[in-house]
């Protein structure tokens, strides 16, 4: 008994250390960005088995943001690997950044991001977290490789969502919203079905939604975090919305913020002519359902189209993938996601 409580202890005061700003060799504390750190094993490590096509032979692993938790990349390394996939780690991803710095320095994340689209065995980008930085990259990439390249796939969410989102506005690649690395190895397995179809190019489950505004709605896909969707529009990244629906998500944002990056996307035109919005995970931004669900309202009538939530899409293990290149249609409140007809 002496022995468990002095290693209680011992963990108590080396998480005040932490806490404190002492060094500590301790793990990251895991964040919204990433899974969980438990310990996989056995049929765990195959839970990516299947998930990707023939047609993805070869995954760019890299940090375009924030430095990840190693740990559990390494573990979603290992995943892509026992699934069959071959799995090109760049450079800089492990590097650690500057004291005071959640970033590298943007020239080592840019070597990585334009070495990834330049290699031509490359079939998917998939990068290690969100976080802040990738913003910084988006007036610097190789955009004329990345447009001669259609099928190169870049998922991810969060502050992702400027790369998607300035792909979309360049005509570069295939951007994906979906799980980073680091959230792919603990998604639930209805989300990992929902990929499997979604990277394939097939139509995925459906999906219930709950209504703000009825109505049907039939449009391309464009997805992101609130806030970096106005750091793209801000950015001069624009995207024809006119007839596509919106999914939005967002996290730890205060609510006098978000009313201010949608009143600010509403007055670029951001929302103009869209054929719908959908609100999607809003993690942590809001002290009670009911906050969250007036936001919601509010932001509702300030739209003309219909609006609907409940996508399960954003920083949660819930996590659908949205493909911009497939079409959204909701009819009786319930969606599906269409992908043309190959080739």
């Amino acid at each position: 008994m002496k022995e468990e409580l002095t290693g209680k202890t011992a963990k108590t005061l080396l998480a005040g250390i932490c806490a404190a700003g002492s060094v500590c060799m301790a793990a990251p504390v895991p964040d919204a960005e990433s899974g969980s750190e438990k310990e996989w094993s056995g049929a765990d490590m195959d839970r990516l088995k299947g998930v990707f096509p023939a047609s993805i032979k070869t995954i760019a692993v890299l940090t375009p943001a924030s430095v990840p938790n190693a740990a559990v990349i390494r573990k979603g390394i290992a995943m892509l690997e026992r699934a069959g996939i071959k799995v090109k780690v760049m450079p800089h991803t492990f590097d650690q950044p500057a004291k005071g710095k959640k970033a590298l320095p943007i020239k080592s994340r840019l070597d990585d991001l334009n070495q990834a689209i330049r290699d031509m065995e490359v079939d998917m980008i998939l990068p290690t977290r969100g976080g802040t930085g990738a913003q910084q990259l988006i007036d610097k990439m190789d955009w004329r490789t990345f447009k001669k390249r259609p099928g190169l796939i870049l998922m991810g969410f969060s502050n992702i969502t400027c790369l998607t989102g300035a792909m979309e506005s360049k005509g570069a690649g295939r951007p994906i919203q979906g799980p980073n690395l680091g959230r792919l190895v603990s998604v639930d397995k209805a989300s990992l079905t929902h990929l499997k179809a979604v990277l394939a190019r097939k139509t995925p489950p459906k999906v219930k939604l709950h209504p703000l505004r009825e109505g049907d709605v039939r449009g391309r896909v464009y997805a992101g975090h609130l806030a970096l969707l106005r750091e793209v529009v801000s950015r001069n990244f624009i995207v024809n919305t006119a007839g596509r629906v919106i999914f939005i998500e967002c996290v730890r944002r205060p609510e006098a913020e978000l009313r201010e990056h949608f009143d600010y996307l509403l007055k670029a035109g951001f929302f103009e002519g869209a054929a719908g919005v959908v609100f999607c995970h809003f993690t942590r931004n809001f002290p009670t359902e009911e906050a969250k669900m007036q936001f919601f309202r509010e932001m509702t009538a300030k739209l003309s189209c219909p609006v609907y939530y409940g996508y399960p899409y954003g920083h949660e293990n819930t996590m659908r993938a949205l493909d911009f290149s497939c079409t959204a249609a909701i009819k009786g409140n319930t969606l599906s996601l269409e992908f043309p007809p190959a080739e």
